[in-house]
Protein backbone atom coordinates (compact mmCIF):
# COMPACT_ATOMS: atom_id res chain seq x y z
CA UNK A 1 0.00 0.00 0.00
CA UNK A 2 2.74 2.48 0.95
CA UNK A 3 4.58 1.77 -2.32
CA UNK A 4 1.39 2.45 -4.25
CA UNK A 5 0.93 5.78 -2.48
CA UNK A 6 4.49 6.79 -3.28
CA UNK A 7 4.06 5.78 -6.93
CA UNK A 8 0.83 7.82 -7.16
CA UNK A 9 2.48 10.79 -5.44
CA UNK A 10 5.47 10.57 -7.78
CA UNK A 11 3.12 10.72 -10.76
CA UNK A 12 1.41 13.82 -9.32
CA UNK A 13 4.64 15.73 -8.60
CA UNK A 14 6.17 14.80 -11.93
CA UNK A 15 2.97 15.32 -13.95
CA UNK A 16 4.26 18.64 -15.24
CA UNK A 17 7.31 16.93 -16.71
CA UNK A 18 5.76 15.51 -19.90
CA UNK A 19 8.39 15.76 -22.56
CA UNK A 20 11.02 16.77 -20.01
CA UNK A 21 14.48 15.40 -20.36
CA UNK A 22 15.70 12.79 -17.89
CA UNK A 23 18.02 15.45 -16.49
CA UNK A 24 15.12 17.80 -15.69
CA UNK A 25 13.03 15.08 -14.08
CA UNK A 26 15.91 13.88 -11.90
CA UNK A 27 16.02 17.26 -10.13
CA UNK A 28 12.77 16.53 -8.22
CA UNK A 29 12.79 13.99 -5.39
CA UNK A 30 9.80 13.06 -3.25
CA UNK A 31 10.27 12.97 0.50
CA UNK A 32 8.23 10.28 2.22
CA UNK A 33 9.95 9.87 5.62
CA UNK A 34 11.41 12.18 8.25
CA UNK A 35 14.68 10.30 7.69
CA UNK A 36 14.72 11.72 4.12
CA UNK A 37 15.01 15.26 5.53
CA UNK A 38 18.24 17.00 6.56
CA UNK A 39 18.76 16.92 10.32
CA UNK A 40 18.53 20.73 10.53
CA UNK A 41 14.93 20.61 9.24
CA UNK A 42 13.74 17.80 11.45
CA UNK A 43 13.83 19.98 14.58
CA UNK A 44 11.11 22.19 13.03
CA UNK A 45 8.94 19.32 11.82
CA UNK A 46 9.13 16.28 14.12
CA UNK A 47 8.60 17.63 17.67
CA UNK A 48 5.04 18.48 18.74
CA UNK A 49 6.21 22.03 19.54
CA UNK A 50 8.19 22.46 16.28
CA UNK A 51 7.41 25.47 14.07
CA UNK A 52 6.12 23.20 11.28
CA UNK A 53 5.06 20.11 13.21
CA UNK A 54 3.38 17.47 11.08
CA UNK A 55 2.81 13.76 11.52
CA UNK A 56 5.21 11.63 9.47
CA UNK A 57 2.31 9.82 7.78
CA UNK A 58 1.42 13.12 6.07
CA UNK A 59 4.57 12.76 3.95
CA UNK A 60 3.04 9.67 2.29
CA UNK A 61 0.69 11.91 0.27
CA UNK A 62 3.52 13.19 -1.94
CA UNK A 63 3.31 16.80 -0.77
CA UNK A 64 6.94 17.05 0.37
CA UNK A 65 9.69 17.21 -2.21
CA UNK A 66 13.18 18.47 -2.93
CA UNK A 67 14.31 20.38 -6.00
CA UNK A 68 18.05 20.32 -6.66
CA UNK A 69 19.43 22.90 -9.07
CA UNK A 70 22.73 23.20 -10.87
CA UNK A 71 25.68 23.90 -8.61
CA UNK A 72 24.01 22.01 -5.74
CA UNK A 73 21.38 24.52 -4.61
CA UNK A 74 18.63 22.64 -2.76
CA UNK A 75 15.04 23.73 -2.14
CA UNK A 76 12.94 21.49 0.09
CA UNK A 77 9.19 22.05 0.32
CA UNK A 78 7.27 20.45 3.19
CA UNK A 79 3.78 20.77 4.65
CA UNK A 80 3.93 23.07 7.66
CA UNK A 81 1.45 22.72 10.48
CA UNK A 82 -2.25 21.88 10.40
CA UNK A 83 -4.04 21.96 7.09
CA UNK A 84 -7.27 23.87 6.58
CA UNK A 85 -10.36 22.74 4.73
CA UNK A 86 -8.93 23.75 1.33
CA UNK A 87 -5.61 25.51 1.97
CA UNK A 88 -2.51 23.53 2.95
CA UNK A 89 0.41 25.53 4.39
CA UNK A 90 3.94 24.80 3.21
CA UNK A 91 7.39 25.91 4.32
CA UNK A 92 10.48 26.16 2.14
CA UNK A 93 14.01 25.34 3.19
CA UNK A 94 16.99 26.25 1.08
CA UNK A 95 20.72 25.87 1.01
CA UNK A 96 23.65 23.96 -0.37
CA UNK A 97 24.78 20.51 0.72
CA UNK A 98 23.84 19.91 4.36
CA UNK A 99 23.59 23.65 5.11
CA UNK A 100 19.80 23.92 4.89
CA UNK A 101 17.63 26.45 6.74
CA UNK A 102 14.12 27.81 6.57
CA UNK A 103 13.78 30.58 4.04
CA UNK A 104 11.00 32.90 2.89
CA UNK A 105 8.58 33.33 0.06
CA UNK A 106 8.70 36.89 -1.37
CA UNK A 107 5.06 38.03 -1.33
CA UNK A 108 4.17 41.49 -2.65
CA UNK A 109 6.36 43.59 -4.84
CA UNK A 110 9.43 42.05 -3.17
CA UNK A 111 8.84 44.31 -0.14
CA UNK A 112 7.32 41.70 2.13
CA UNK A 113 8.00 38.04 2.76
CA UNK A 114 6.31 35.15 4.46
CA UNK A 115 7.69 31.93 5.82
CA UNK A 116 4.58 29.99 4.76
CA UNK A 117 2.75 29.71 1.43
CA UNK A 118 -0.32 27.65 0.55
CA UNK A 119 -1.12 24.91 -1.95
CA UNK A 120 2.34 24.94 -3.51
CA UNK A 121 2.96 23.45 -6.96
CA UNK A 122 6.25 23.17 -8.85
CA UNK A 123 6.73 23.14 -12.63
CA UNK A 124 10.14 21.59 -13.30
CA UNK A 125 10.18 22.62 -16.97
CA UNK A 126 9.64 26.30 -16.13
CA UNK A 127 11.49 26.15 -12.78
CA UNK A 128 8.53 27.95 -11.24
CA UNK A 129 6.57 27.57 -8.01
CA UNK A 130 2.97 28.69 -7.67
CA UNK A 131 0.77 29.24 -4.65
CA UNK A 132 -3.00 29.36 -4.94
CA UNK A 133 -4.68 30.55 -1.75
CA UNK A 134 -8.35 29.73 -2.16
CA UNK A 135 -10.80 32.29 -0.80
CA UNK A 136 -13.28 29.45 -0.51
CA UNK A 137 -13.42 25.76 -1.37
CA UNK A 138 -14.64 26.03 -4.95
CA UNK A 139 -11.56 28.11 -5.82
CA UNK A 140 -13.43 30.96 -7.51
CA UNK A 141 -11.57 33.67 -5.57
CA UNK A 142 -8.33 34.16 -3.69
CA UNK A 143 -4.72 34.97 -4.52
CA UNK A 144 -2.16 33.42 -6.85
CA UNK A 145 1.61 33.91 -6.63
CA UNK A 146 4.29 32.79 -9.07
CA UNK A 147 8.00 32.56 -8.19
CA UNK A 148 10.96 31.43 -10.25
CA UNK A 149 13.95 29.69 -8.81
CA UNK A 150 16.73 32.25 -8.38
CA UNK A 151 20.01 31.88 -10.18
CA UNK A 152 22.63 30.02 -8.08
CA UNK A 153 24.71 33.13 -7.41
CA UNK A 154 21.68 34.99 -5.98
CA UNK A 155 21.44 35.16 -2.17
CA UNK A 156 17.67 34.59 -2.34
CA UNK A 157 16.24 31.22 -3.33
CA UNK A 158 13.05 32.44 -5.01
CA UNK A 159 12.20 35.56 -7.01
CA UNK A 160 8.61 36.79 -7.13
CA UNK A 161 7.38 36.93 -10.74
CA UNK A 162 3.73 37.98 -10.41
CA UNK A 163 0.77 38.36 -8.08
CA UNK A 164 -2.89 37.89 -9.06
CA UNK A 165 -6.02 38.45 -6.97
CA UNK A 166 -9.69 37.82 -7.46
CA UNK A 167 -11.65 39.25 -4.56
CA UNK A 168 -15.20 38.52 -5.67
CA UNK A 169 -16.33 34.96 -4.91
CA UNK A 170 -18.86 34.73 -7.74
CA UNK A 171 -18.98 30.97 -8.56
CA UNK A 172 -17.14 31.61 -11.87
CA UNK A 173 -13.75 30.05 -12.53
CA UNK A 174 -12.82 32.80 -15.04
CA UNK A 175 -10.09 30.65 -16.59
CA UNK A 176 -8.47 29.76 -13.26
CA UNK A 177 -6.14 31.72 -10.98
CA UNK A 178 -3.36 32.08 -13.58
CA UNK A 179 -5.73 34.32 -15.61
CA UNK A 180 -7.13 36.42 -12.76
CA UNK A 181 -6.48 40.18 -12.62
CA UNK A 182 -2.77 40.94 -12.44
CA UNK A 183 -1.86 43.04 -9.41
CA UNK A 184 1.91 43.08 -9.89
CA UNK A 185 4.43 41.70 -12.39
CA UNK A 186 8.24 41.80 -12.32
CA UNK A 187 9.59 44.00 -15.09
Amino acid sequence: MKGQLIAIATAVVLAGLKGASAEASSSVRLISLFADLPESMRADIEPDDGDCHIEERRLAYGDAFEVTQEKGMRLIIVPCGPTGAYNMPFAIYGGHGSQISRTVFPLKFSETTGDTAFNIRYDAMERRFTSFVKGRGMGDCGSYYTWRVAEPENTDFLVLEEVRFKEECDARADGGPATWPLVWKRQ
